[in-house]
């Protein structure tokens, strides 16, 4: 399937609302974006990812990585129905294992749109290494499954938008901006709020700031180079994010 524009808008389906998936990988900054687009006043958002409410937990929290898992997506979305505010035009969940579901989400969630995001693989390496305990090969591993998938969701799912954490937080009045005209039911987003989330330093207050310096200098030397030795086997899932090879300080 062709690209189709990236800030081409969303459809909408008369007045039903519009369902919009935040598809970002973990520690990417999907909190950050989902806290964005919430200050919309047409959103009504999930309480927690929709993977940790109570009532779904259990199944979505087995083998959430599991592309083979099949899911009982018709009890997962009246367990979301029920929580989200259906008087709101756009109602959104971000769990990262969608990443992976987006067939299943398609079949059983329209009118649907999605936020494909990701993130510069060292500082996402530092987050799964930190949080996780993964080695930095696997760590590495895992990003560039996850820019592969990014990359085939922005260009098969329609409507998608693309974009990418150092956009958000590099500009977010205009990454903002390009939100708000992918998807016009959206109105206007407050860029200048200040969101609680849990990032390098812990669980903060802040606004949108970028934490890619601060999270890639927990690296070692040691860290950079296997992460890099992975990163150089997938020269195309760097390319068509705009990423670079970080040559670590000796």
């Amino acid at each position: 399937m062709p690209d189709r524009d990236p800030d081409a808008p969303a459809a909408t389906d008369g007045d039903a609302p519009t369902y919009l998936f935040v598809l970002c990988p973990p520690y990417s900054g999907s909190t950050l974006l989902w806290n964005l687009v919430s200050t919309s006043e047409a959103v009504s958002a999930l309480p927690t990812e929709g993977q940790f409410l109570p009532e779904v937990a259990e199944l979505m929290r087995h083998e959430p990585w599991n592309r083979d898992r099949e899911l009982p997506w018709p009890r997962i979305k009246a367990v979301w129905d029920a929580h989200w505010d259906h008087r709101k035009s756009v109602l959104v969940e971000k769990s990262p294992p969608n990443i992976i579901r987006t067939a299943d989400i398609v079949a059983h969630f329209q009118p649907v749109a999605f936020l494909v995001m990701v993130r510069d693989p060292y500082a996402h390496c530092e987050g799964l290494m930190r949080r996780n305990g993964w080695s930095p090969e696997l760590a590495a591993e895992f990003a560039v499954r996850c820019l592969e998938q990014q990359d085939r969701n922005a260009r098969e799912l329609a409507p998608a938008l693309r974009i990418t954490y150092e956009q958000l937080a590099g500009d977010p009045d205009a990454t903002a901006r390009r939100i708000e005209a992918f998807l016009p039911r959206l109105g206007r987003l407050d860029t200048g709020r200040r969101f609680r989330i849990h990032a390098v330093d812990g669980y903060v207050e802040r606004g949108i700031e970028d934490l890619n310096a601060t999270k890639i200098a927990r690296l070692s030397t040691a860290e950079r180079d296997a992460i890099t030795t992975v990163l150089r086997r997938v020269p195309e899932a760097m390319r068509v994010w705009g990423y670079d090879y970080l040559e670590a300080d000796r």
